[in-house]
């Protein structure tokens, strides 16, 4: 008898670990495509900026236009930087069900604060477009008339870009591994540690 439940509970821990396995690798499945279908928005909108930005430059004679168009080339080359790494990266695997709420978690906390810091660059271009404004120098006017309306532009695409990867991140989780996650259950009892998973 001994023999017979201690099998039954090796058989169940067997199944239960498959599944958890399971649920990691579908949801990293997901959660991997899902950022890197980002990747490839942030480069192809970085791309398009500093190919547009070139050519506007080249052509225009005004001089705030050659300003935004510099701005934008700068921030074209710096979302480039961030995006080809991710883009390039090998996808992640996560080797616990632990590691797999802890990067979760990071990517949805890291898309929402970079939203918070989008709007700082927003901030930041009407404060050099009112700075511009104050200048007596029509040179300075504008080079911190074009900046501030490419820094307003920019930190515009860039919050709408990372609220909807904060959304999209968060929806995800919310319909593939939190109903997973409510099914799943750790007890102590003061000798032993229970772990539960409602199958139904």
């Amino acid at each position: 008898m001994k023999y017979f439940i201690a099998s039954i509970f090796i058989l169940v821990s067997i199944l239960s670990n498959a599944q958890t396995d399971s649920i990691i690798k579908q949801f990293d499945s997901r959660k991997n495509k899902l950022n890197h279908n980002g990747m490839i928005v942030l480069t192809s909108w970085a791309s398009a900026n500093i190919v547009g930005s070139g050519i506007g430059y080249a052509l225009t004679k005004s001089e705030e236009e050659k300003n935004f168009h510099l701005m934008n080339a700068s921030w074209g080359i710096v979302n480039l930087g961030i995006a080809l790494p991710g883009l390039l990266a090998k996808e992640k695997t996560s080797a616990t069900m632990y590691d797999l709420q802890k990067s979760q978690t990071q990517a949805e906390k890291l898309f929402l604060a970079n939203a918070i810091l989008d709007v700082v660059y927003i901030s930041g271009g009407f404060y050099m477009k009112e700075y511009a404004n104050n200048q007596t120098d029509l040179k300075k006017q504008e080079r911190f008339n074009g900046f501030g309306n490419s820094v307003i532009m920019q930190g515009a695409g860039l919050m709408v870009f990372d609220l909807a990867m904060t959304i999209l991140n968060n929806r995800n989780r919310k319909k593939h591994l939190d109903p997973f996650l409510k099914k799943a259950s750790i007890s102590f009892t003061g000798n032993y540690i229970k772990l539960g998973y409602r199958f139904n």
